[in-house]
């Protein structure tokens, strides 16, 4: 880059000085072909060009060089312009890195500090777990000391015993065997009382878990019969809905609703009853038989369909169909009230039935 440099500017400085001297010799040569003695136009004239054309070949050598100059100076821009650029990546790039270096250096600090809170909590527990350990062991050994004192005591307080027995005559011998005695039937006698506790404590347990079992079971059992209950409306709300729509579907059985279901299919908002009605009075007995006459099929059809509907009687409905009627003429016989009649052959037809059953 500087020797580009160095010749543009070389060439620069060079190429007036040529141009000057390029100049001069043409001068030279100009003053030299013009003497004392004519000299003819046609001997001279080829001198005066050969100056002229040196200088034009000057002129453009110190042009191309001016453009070297240029071409170099805008290389040089260039590569000061590239450099910068490179500069300022290179620094955005660096303050990036160290911003990461930075969150990295807090969040390793961060960490080291929670791993170090960590450590002094789990230090302290075990120091508290040690210290209750320690305590639970000094006073196991403080029990034991005392157990072995106890029995110390005791075993001192029998060897007494024995021997103010061996020293005591015969009849001491004989109440301290009664007194054992004693104390194994006293002894049996707690094991008894001790094991008839457990069986009615167990009895009640097994008491309570029965009960609680019986209260979950009632308890499902309810749930189930919610269940079915829902289930069971459920179904007849569709058989219902189901039964309905079949209904409309076999179509109106008056022949002016059929009327009004035909001329209205299909308008928008509020229709006008009154010029519907004046448009049925309008038609004439033939129209208005067409219309009967599928008003009448479609009641067929809904008869069809409330018949496909229906339930098969119970037996229990078809004894009260047959017997209901005499039950009732007896009743009324007894009492003038009606509702008291009706209840009275209620009851009787349906003792009837379950005595026949």
């Amino acid at each position: 880059m500087f020797a580009i440099r160095a010749a543009a500017r070389a060439t620069i400085a060079v190429a007036p000085v040529a141009a000057v001297q390029l100049r001069a010799a043409s001068k030279a040569a100009v003053k030299k072909a013009s003497p004392k003695k004519k000299v003819s136009a046609k001997k001279v004239a080829p001198k005066k060009t050969v100056a002229k054309v040196q200088v034009k070949k000057a002129k453009k050598t110190a042009v191309k060089k001016i453009a070297a100059k240029k071409v170099a100076k805008k290389a040089v821009k260039k590569a000061v312009v590239a450099k910068k650029a490179a500069a300022k990546m290179a620094k955005a790039a660096k303050k990036e890195a160290a911003k990461k270096a930075k969150a990295a250096k807090v969040a390793k600090k961060a960490a080291a500090k929670k791993a170090k809170i960590a450590k002094k909590q789990a230090a302290v527990a075990k120091k508290a777990e040690a210290k209750k350990a320690k305590a639970a062991k000094k006073k196991a050994a403080v029990l034991k000391k005392k157990a072995a004192a106890a029995k110390k005591a005791a075993a001192k307080k029998a060897k007494l015993a024995k021997l103010k027995a061996k020293k005591a005559a015969s009849p001491a011998k004989k109440r301290a065997l009664a007194a054992k005695k004693a104390k194994a039937a006293a002894q049996k006698k707690a094991a008894l009382a001790r094991k008839r506790a457990a069986a009615k404590k167990n009895k009640l347990a097994a008491q309570k878990k029965a009960a609680t079992l019986r209260k979950k079971a009632a308890l499902t059992k309810r749930k189930a019969a919610v269940q079915a209950k829902k289930a069971k409306l459920a179904a007849k709300r569709k058989a219902v809905a189901d039964k309905k729509k079949a209904i409309k579907a076999a179509g109106a059985s008056n022949p002016y609703s059929l009327f009004v279901a035909k001329t209205t299919t299909g308008s928008k908002g509020k229709l006008n009853f009154k010029d519907v009605a004046s448009k049925w009075k309008n038609l004439s007995t033939a129209e208005k038989a067409k219309y009967a006459a599928e008003a009448k099929k479609n009641s067929a059809a809904r008869q069809k369909v409330k018949a496909s509907f229906k339930r098969a009687p119970t037996k229990y409905a078809l004894y009260v169909k047959q017997n209901f009627a005499a039950a009732y003429a007896a009743a009324s016989r007894k009492t003038n009230d009606k509702k008291q009649a009706f209840k009275m052959a209620t009851k009787e037809v349906a003792m009837k039935y379950k005595s026949s059953q």
